[in-house]
């Protein structure tokens, strides 16, 4: 609920509502109806006071100040707080249970399908019936439930919407329709913190790499001993790959995800991202490379989670940090780094590159997190803020 719908049902309590039924009494109705006369329009139409002259000549200075050189001002000025797009966006759109009750039916599906599967940008309306793999009498009834939400019409015919080819989109990739799994498998493939062969496996639309040998990057029971990835990957990622091509699609996937979410940007929805960092005071790694304390590898943790679908990733800060430019020259510069960015991190490719990476708490008020990015004889040390920004950066060539 936002801050202007809690004001709104503030608004309604039981003492206002009391009054407004009690001014609704079939005397003041009448009398209501019988204020309606022309000549009584004509009396309130000469009756202004003073005081409402003055209140309308307030709302023709507000009406003023949005000419062209008024808006080209506030455009100069830059957005404001009080600018946001959603409040000045219409209201639309049609309740979820509505929504999905439209889908629930094949022939309107079928007609989804048609239109995505059209290589014309519109389909007219005699040539969409033609295509559609579905007989039915009532054609016209069903294309006429999925116009507005899920399909646009225009003069040259009719296309899918985002929402309608997101429905597509769906039903291809096998998320509501397919379940596929992968038995735990030992692949070609290195633990990036300890070398042992990995082991991947895919199960309720979630795929998980571990390391044979080590802790991996966290211990939960959520997830299988040594697991250093995990994440919901679509059913359609797994046709027509080796088990090797699949964990590299994994981490280019995950990189699509989180990449977003770094800058702000939920992937899913695309509504704004927050971020929350959540850090060990007492880190001290084991054998198998996770602390007891937090049962993790890493002393610190940025949470990001969008504000709307609540979608959510969580990754060291350091994740960040590879994609900015003092990092990926300092690669270039000290090792044999081809790779563009973003680049994937947990691979036995770029093992060298983030296994001794270290992240420490600088300071706790205001916190500041120390990232060392240790690489042969060199060293380069970021110190970023809260917000993730950097504030520090210090090159040692150990020359």
């Amino acid at each position: 609920m936002t801050d202007r719908e809690r004001d709104r049902d503030r608004d309604h309590t039981g003492d206002r509502d009391r009054d407004r039924d009690r001014d609704h009494t079939p005397d003041r109705d009448r009398d209501r109806d019988q204020d309606h006369t022309p000549d009584r329009d004509r009396d309130r139409d000469q009756d202004h006071t003073p005081d409402q002259d003055r209140d309308r000549d307030r709302d023709r200075d507000r009406d003023s100040d949005h000419t062209p050189d008024g808006d080209r001002d506030r455009e100069a000025e830059g957005p404001s707080h009080g600018s946001h797009l959603d409040e000045r966006m219409e209201s639309g759109g049609v309740p979820p249970e509505d929504a999905f009750g439209v889908l629930g039916n094949r022939i309107r599906m079928a007609i989804l399908r048609t239109l995505w599967e059209s290589p014309e940008r519109a389909v007219p309306y005699a040539e969409l019936e033609r295509r559609t793999p579905v007989s039915t009498d009532n054609f016209n009834y069903h294309l006429e439930k999925l116009v507005g939400q899920f399909v646009r019409r225009s003069d040259d015919g009719y296309t899918l919407r985002y929402a309608g080819e997101h429905v597509v989109r769906a039903v291809v990739t096998g998320v509501f329709t397919e379940d596929p799994s992968l038995e735990p498998v030992v692949i070609d493939s290195r633990c990036p913190y300890c070398g042992s062969p990995v082991e991947l496996r895919y199960a309720d639309e979630r795929l998980t790499a571990r390391c044979t040998s080590c802790g991996g990057v966290i211990d939960d029971e959520e997830y299988p001993q040594g697991t250093y990835m995990s994440y919901g990957f679509p059913p359609s990622g797994l046709a027509g790959r080796t088990p090797e091509e699949l964990l590299e699609a994994a981490h280019v996937f995950y990189d699509s995800k989180v990449t977003p979410m770094m800058d702000g940007v939920c992937p899913e929805c695309a509504a704004r991202v927050d971020h929350a960092i959540s850090t060990c005071e007492d880190h001290a790694p084991g054998d198998d490379g996770l602390c007891g304390a937090c049962d993790t590898r890493f002393a610190v943790w940025t949470e990001y989670t969008c504000e709307r679908c609540e979608y959510a990733r969580r990754v060291p800060p350091w994740f960040r940090l590879l994609n900015e430019p003092a990092v990926i020259s300092f690669y270039h510069e000290h090792g044999d780094f081809e790779q563009t960015v973003p680049f994937k991190k947990l691979t036995w490719e770029n093992a060298p590159f983030v296994r001794s990476i270290s992240q420490s708490v600088a300071s706790t008020d205001p916190l500041e997190i120390l990232v060392e990015f240790p690489l042969g004889d060199a060293a380069l040390a970021v110190t970023i803020d809260a917000d993730l920004e950097i504030l520090a950066v210090e090159r040692s060539d150990g020359r």
